[in-house]
């Protein structure tokens, strides 16, 4: 049974790793900024990110590289996107399908705080162009994490949902 379910696994990874990629080659062929790229989350990502781990003006704590392999692990369907300027990481971003697929959740991004590109813009190609190709209606990011951030992705053209803490946008 346990080999079946990790053969199972293994299967959404590969078919759900193709749409991945898919994605952020839509998402990076609509990029109108010079030098700038989207790319899956590897070791070159978390070496980039080890420059500003530590950085007084960081905003949350998140340990991307820990968080990440049990992310990977137990969400074969996750979206993910390491986004670039030049060699230099601008931010991160990974979430997941909603549990009835008719959306797709953004459950965690960050920018650098050295960063000046527009993260949230630039991740937004490829959250719309992977959930376009999962057929959701909606992307929603989970749990802005203060009223100023809340307010950032109203102006962005979410809608803020009270009961799931969440900031919600259609797909048209």
């Amino acid at each position: 049974m346990v080999g079946y379910k990790l053969r199972m696994r293994d299967e959404l990874e590969h078919r759900y790793g193709e749409l991945r990629k898919q994605s952020l080659k839509m998402a990076n062929q609509a990029l109108r900024i010079p030098d700038t790229k989207l790319t899956l989350v590897d070791n070159t990502s978390y070496a980039a990110f080890a420059r500003w781990q530590s950085h007084p003006a960081r905003l949350v704590d998140w340990d991307w590289p820990t968080s990440w392999h049990s992310w990977k692990t137990n969400y074969p369907k996750r979206f993910e996107c390491a986004t670039w300027k030049g060699e230099r990481l601008i931010g991160f971003a990974m979430g997941r399908p909603t549990y009835h697929a008719t959306g797709l959740r953004l459950d965690y991004i960050e920018k650098s705080p050295e960063a000046s590109e527009p993260h949230l813009d630039l991740t937004y190609l490829a959250l719309y162009a992977y959930a376009t190709l999962l057929g959701a209606t909606h992307v929603k990011i989970m749990n802005p994490i203060n009223k100023n951030v809340r307010d950032y992705y109203e102006q962005k053209g979410f809608k803020y949902d009270l009961r799931s803490n969440s900031c919600i946008r259609k797909i048209v």
